[in-house]
């Protein structure tokens, strides 16, 4: 029995997953520490992430079972869920036996909890499209801070790459230091580390255009159908921080 400790990355995980299935051996546990507790004749091994290896597995998840299969193993590994990697271990254990019939198997014991975790990684990733709000700071960029329940920032990006194409901005993942870093003149955008020492700075007309849209906001509601809870339902309290018209 063997315990496979990686960096924390998906192509990290992707290796310690594609080196288990070639050893055939059972795992105790898969994790970026060491576990509280190891068998006195469990070996501990560190895998360092490999590209090849990682983008070969999953080619071969796309052949085998269908391109679905990678986005669950990738959409719940983001969701940064302790235990996930043996969940993605087992699901995919059963993928090489079952090939395209895995994910059809809605209620099996390896595959519920796998499906449970991407389908919520990717809704909060859809909700916080509607909760970006961006300000112009001082240098010249558009900002937008975020603290999201799961690490989404990079299925996120996509969508305003494609919105946004033609501007500068940064959407921070302040929870985890995380940032997607978008330039117009490289014409693309890239996952960065970033840690703010201080807020940024915004300009005058920033200010105004804040004001301006929290007039609205004001203005727009109506004070007979004023409905805490289900506002509350549409836009949760843990999301308004950075929401300007709050």
């Amino acid at each position: 029995m063997t315990s496979y400790l990686y960096d924390g990355t998906f192509a990290g995980l992707l290796t310690v997953l594609a080196l288990v299935r070639e050893g055939g051996e059972e795992t105790t546990s898969i994790g970026t520490a060491p576990p509280a507790q190891a068998g006195l004749f469990a070996a501990t091994v560190r895998v360092e992430a490999d590209a090849e290896d990682a983008e070969r597995l999953l080619d071969e998840i796309g052949r085998r079972m269908s391109p679905a299969t990678a986005a669950h193993l990738y959409h719940a590994f983001l969701s940064e869920t302790e235990g996930a990697e043996m969940l993605l271990h087992h699901y995919l254990r059963l993928g090489w036996q079952e090939g395209r019939c895995l994910d059809s198997l809605l209620s099996h014991p390896s595959v519920l909890p796998v499906h449970r975790l991407a389908h919520r990684v990717r809704f909060e990733a859809h909700r916080l499209k509607g909760f970006v709000r961006f300000r112009e700071v001082r240098e010249g960029f558009y900002y937008a801070p975020l603290e999201p329940d799961y690490r989404v920032l990079t299925l996120m990006a996509p969508h305003f790459a494609d919105r946004f194409h033609d501007q500068d901005w940064v959407i921070h993942d302040v929870r985890r230091n995380r940032a997607i870093v978008h330039g117009a003149r490289r014409k693309g955008w890239e996952e960065v580390a970033l840690e703010l020492t201080g807020s940024p700075v915004t300009g005058g007309r920033e200010e105004w255009f804040q004001s301006l849209w929290r007039r609205y906001f004001d203005r727009l509601a109506i004070a007979e159908r004023h409905n805490p809870r289900l506002q509350q339902g549409k836009v949760p309290l843990k999301y308004r921080r950075y929401l300007v018209e709050f």
